[in-house]
């Protein structure tokens, strides 16, 4: 019995010094929240909280979006003051462009956009026009990288956005291809075996 009550007491100082090194040593990093994160307005329920006007704000750029006249999708000079309007709107009302508010800027949802600059639908018969708005899109792309680079962005909303509608993927494509020698015959795999002479 004493000698179980002395390894007991071997290992409480072991811990004990363990835990001693561990406060010393710089490496080692304590468990809680993340630099930076006392800033956020998080409720109980870890729901963003939205401050007092936010959702009007919001709501007066999509309608300052969605209020502009229909235009010819085909006039280039109609596209080109249509994206220039969409992205001074966005500046004038400090949002970050996005690409189903640029749909909304052409009257249509993010699908038919992307279809749009995908060549899917054929809608538009200008080359330069496709190309402005084509352009536009890189834009936007181009923005979400950065905002993700420089942590001005919420990581999973970005990986979210950029996967739906930049067509991201963090998957590998495996190209399997059959080889174009027809199946053997019998005769084939038995000459192979050596059952016939």
């Amino acid at each position: 019995m004493p000698r179980q009550k002395k390894i007991n007491n071997e290992l409480i100082n072991q811990k004990n010094s363990d835990n001693d090194s561990l406060s010393v040593c710089p490496s080692v990093r304590k468990r809680g929240r993340p630099k930076g994160s006392k800033n956020l307005s998080v409720r109980k329920d870890h729901q963003l909280q939205t401050e007092q006007g936010d959702n009007a704000k919001i709501l007066d750029y999509t309608l300052a979006v969605s209020s502009l006249p229909a235009i010819d999708i085909n006039s280039l000079e109609q596209v080109k003051q249509r994206i220039y309007d969409f992205f001074r709107i966005s500046k004038e009302h400090d949002f970050k462009p996005a690409i189903a508010t640029l749909a909304l800027a052409f009257g249509c949802n993010r699908i038919t956009f992307f279809n749009w600059i995908t060549g899917k639908y054929d809608v538009i018969k200008n080359r330069e026009c496709l190309n402005a708005i084509k352009s536009a899109y890189d834009v936007i792309n181009s923005q979400y990288e950065i905002y993700m680079n420089t942590g001005k962005i919420n990581p999973v909303a970005g990986i979210f956005l950029m996967k739906n509608n930049m067509g991201y993927k963090d998957t590998t494509d495996h190209i399997i291809t059959a080889n174009n020698n027809t199946d053997p015959g019998i005769d084939d795999i038995t000459d192979k075996a050596g059952l016939l002479d």
